[in-house]
C-alpha cells in the first residue's frame, strides 16, 4: 500500500488519498503565528490556493503542514472553527438522514483525515458500526487520527482503526468486498486530476464494498473555477463514472449554501452571528430543490450492483 501524507482543501472532509506529491519540494510546516496571519487574510489565501490547487492539493507535505499548524477541525477543514463546527453538525445530520442505521456493518471512511467521521460512525446514532476503517494518504494525518482516537472518551472508539492508503493507486490491501458501506467525504475532488483518475478511484472504492452494499459520496462537484477544487467535471460525469464502476444511484441530496460558506468559512466570527446565517442557508437548500446549483457539496448514495 502506498504510504504518502487528508481531507481535501478548505473544508474537504477527506484528504486527497492520492500520492501526487512526487516532484514537489518539501515545504516547512507553517508556524502557528504564520497560520494566524493566514487567518487574517483568509479569503485571499483561499484565492491563492485555488490558483495553485493542482500542484498544492496533491502535495502530501501541504496536508502534513496543515495538520501540524492548525487547531481543531481547521486542521482538515476551513480556517474558521466556528464555521467548521456548524458544517460538521450539518454533515452528521445529513448522513444520519441518508443512511439510517449502520448497526453491525463494516464501514470504510476513504480520505478520513484526522478521523472526525471515522469516530462518528463508530458511535453512529441509532446503531453504531461494527468496525470502521479510516484510510488516508497522509501519514502524519493518520497518526493524528490514531492519537485523537486513543485520547477519545466517547464509547466504541476502539471500533475505529486507521491505515495509510492511496485511493487512486488502489486499496485492495483493505480487502475487496469486505465492507458493507464506503464513505467518501471531500476526497475524490482533490485526489483526482481528470476523468481517468476518477474512473480508477471510483472503481477502487466500489471494489471494497460487497454486492448490495452502499457507497456514499459527499463532494464539492463544480465546473466553476472558483468553486471547484481540482477535478473539473459535472454531476452527470460523476454519476456516469459511478455507473461504470458498477454502482447504481439510489438517492441524491446537497448541503453547504456556498454564498454563506465563501463569507463565513475563512475567519472566526461569533457563533451567535454565523449560526443563524448558516442554518438559514441550509433551510433554503432543503426547501427549494431548484437552488441545488448553489450548494457547495453534492451527496450521492449508490448501491453496488
Amino acid at each position: 500500500m502506498t504510504t504518502t501524507s487528508t481531507k481535501g482543501s478548505n473544508g474537504h472532509d477527506g484528504h486527497n488519498g492520492h500520492n501526487g506529491h512526487k516532484g514537489h519540494p518539501e515545504r516547512p510546516a507553517p508556524t502557528r503565528k504564520e497560520h494566524g496571519k493566514q487567518g487574517a487574510t483568509g479569503f485571499f489565501q483561499l484565492l491563492k490556493e485555488r490558483r495553485t490547487r493542482d500542484a498544492l492539493y496533491h502535495d502530501a507535505n501541504y496536508w502534513d503542514a496543515r495538520a501540524s499548524a492548525r487547531d481543531g477541525l481547521a486542521r482538515s477543514m476551513w480556517p474558521s472553527n466556528v464555521f467548521n463546527e456548524l458544517w460538521d453538525e450539518r454533515q452528521r445530520e445529513l448522513l444520519v438522514r441518508t443512511l439510517g442505521d449502520v448497526r453491525d456493518r463494516r464501514v470504510v471512511d476513504v480520505g478520513c483525515g484526522t478521523g472526525r467521521m471515522t469516530r462518528f460512525f463508530a458511535n453512529f446514532p441509532g446503531g453504531a458500526a461494527k468496525e470502521v476503517v479510516g484510510v488516508d494518504f497522509s501519514p502524519s494525518t493518520v497518526e493524528s487520527a490514531r492519537a485523537e482516537t486513543e485520547r477519545s472518551t466517547v464509547p466504541n472508539a476502539n471500533r475505529a482503526r486507521y491505515v495509510v492508503g492511496d485511493v487512486v493507486a488502489g486499496l485492495d490491501d483493505l480487502g475487496p468486498g469486505t465492507f458493507d458501506d464506503a464513505i467518501v467525504l471531500g476526497c475524490l475532488s482533490v485526489a483526482c486530476r481528470d476523468l481517468e483518475s476518477l474512473e480508477r478511484a471510483m472503481a477502487n472504492v466500489a471494489r471494497l464494498v460487497r454486492k448490495g452494499g452502499r457507497v456514499l459520496i459527499l463532494e464539492p462537484i463544480h465546473r466553476s473555477p472558483l468553486l471547484r477544487r481540482v477535478l473539473d467535471l459535472g454531476l452527470e460525469d460523476w454519476i456516469g463514472v459511478a455507473n461504470r464502476a458498477g454502482l447504481a444511484l439510489r438517492t441524491a441530496d446537497r448541503m453547504g449554501f456556498f454564498p454563506v460558506r465563501l463569507v463565513c468559512s475563512v475567519r472566526d466570527l461569533p457563533r451567535a452571528i454565523v449560526g443563524p446565517i448558516f442554518r438559514a442557508g441550509e433551510l433554503l437548500l432543503d426547501a427549494a430543490p431548484y437552488l441545488a446549483p448553489l450548494s457547495d457539496y453534492k451527496l450521492l448514495l449508490f448501491n453496488r450492483a
